[in-house]
């Protein structure tokens, strides 16, 4: 990770970023919780990106990102949701030449 950006969310990031931004401000999400948002970017493939994922979230329920309410609409998107509870990951690729995007949201109820 590069080192002047710390993850406060408590989620794992995965350890090949390339990029990593730390929003400063909680937002609020579709269903009104708010968050913070830990986003990156990494050279990896997105099918050794979401195994990661996969392998360190275990137990969180998955959704592929066409099926996503929020998601499914971004023509050329591909990859995966994975939920904890309220708190969420989403790894994806805007298209085939983009790298690999993770995004890391810690939420709250109120």
């Amino acid at each position: 990770m590069p080192q002047d950006v710390r993850n406060l969310t408590g989620l794992p990031a995965y350890p090949n970023l390339s990029s990593a931004v730390m929003d400063g401000v909680f937002r609020t999400d579709t269903l009104g919780h708010w968050c913070m948002r830990f986003w990156a970017s990494a050279s990896d493939s997105l099918p050794a990106v979401e195994a990661w994922y996969r392998k360190n979230l275990i137990g969180a329920s998955e959704i592929d990102l066409t099926h996503d309410a929020t998601y499914k609409n971004y023509v050329g998107l591909a990859g995966i949701k994975l939920v904890m509870g309220i708190d969420y990951v989403v790894v994806y690729k805007a298209n085939s030449q983009a790298p690999t995007s993770i995004d890391l949201y810690r939420c709250s109820a109120t």
